[in-house]
């Protein structure tokens, strides 16, 4: 999945605007998803990333919480990715039964 975003983005409104090309590639699922918020939202894919990159030079942050996990997180999502410890079970009856629930 290839998908080019032309932008225009104002950083400062004193300025004379900037324009530049991005090209983002992400999966056919993500996109068929984000386009569909957009749409319901009333906007284009591209006025969405000029939002978004506009917020983050402006804050010069991510807008929402970005966190690294620790050391006892990151050990078990890599295990989970690797099917370690995981309960598989034929059905909900089978796996409350498995966990003594």
């Amino acid at each position: 999945m290839h998908i080019q975003c032309h932008c225009k983005i104002n950083f400062d409104l004193n300025r004379m605007a900037q324009t530049a090309t991005y090209q983002l590639r992400i999966d056919q699922q993500t996109k068929d998803a984000s386009f569909a918020v957009f749409r319901e939202l009333g906007m284009t894919p591209a006025e969405g990333m000029r939002i978004f990159l506009t917020k983050v030079a402006k804050s010069r942050s991510i807008p929402f919480a970005v966190n690294i996990p620790n050391a006892s997180t990151a050990k078990v999502l890599a295990d989970a990715d690797a099917g370690v410890g995981l309960n598989r079970a034929k059905n909900a009856t089978d796996l409350f039964q498995q966990l003594g629930v």
